[in-house]
């Protein structure tokens, strides 16, 4: 970490994301999820089931409260205020891996607020990111790329089959790809 992601529609980016963040999950990290759409939250739950007690969906800050504790924190889809709310009250934030999913419908308070810490996925269409020039002169110890993006990325991006993304990282390089 930090980590960015990206991917046009349909190439498998973002069941990558949601996996990776189950597994993540499942081997105990802490983590707090803001998403665009419901259907990630969904994707999330389907993949760590039996672990839906260790999990808080969060709507509100009296909601964050009461539910501090629990391992993964959901966001209510899209709601970029209670995430800078959240991200700057939490006392444990800085123990948790911080999810921003779908980060072209996102605006540039949101980067800018937490650009700055090292347990980060950005995940989505760079491309289309409002916050792309901020996001992009961030450095990312680990970079993933299902699709080649406009932008300039730390390194060239080898022809990919469908579902195939190119894994970047510091020391390690190559493709990885979904399997059912």
């Amino acid at each position: 970490m930090p980590c960015l992601i990206t991917y046009g529609e349909k190439t498998g980016g973002s069941q990558f994301t949601m996996t990776l963040t189950s597994n993540l999950f499942l081997g105990g990290s802490k983590i707090l999820i803001l998403t665009a759409y419901p259907m990630a939250r969904d994707n999330f739950m389907e993949q760590i089931q039996g672990r839906e007690g260790d999990v808080a969906y969060v709507e509100s800050v009296e909601q964050l409260e009461q539910n501090k504790d629990a391992q993964a924190i959901i966001l209510k889809s899209g709601d970029e205020e209670l995430f800078l709310r959240v991200v700057s009250g939490l006392e444990d934030i800085g123990e948790r891996m911080i999810l921003v999913k779908n980060i072209e419908v996102f605006n540039e308070k949101v980067f800018s607020f937490i650009l700055g810490f090292q347990k980060i996925i950005l995940s989505g269409d760079i491309d289309e990111c409002e916050a792309k020039d901020l996001i992009m002169v961030s450095k990312f110890r680990t970079v993933v790329a299902f699709s080649k993006p406009k932008v300039k990325l730390p390194f060239e991006l080898p022809e990919l089959q469908k579902y195939q993304g190119y894994f970047w990282g510091e020391a390690r390089k190559g493709v990885v790809r979904l399997e059912e």
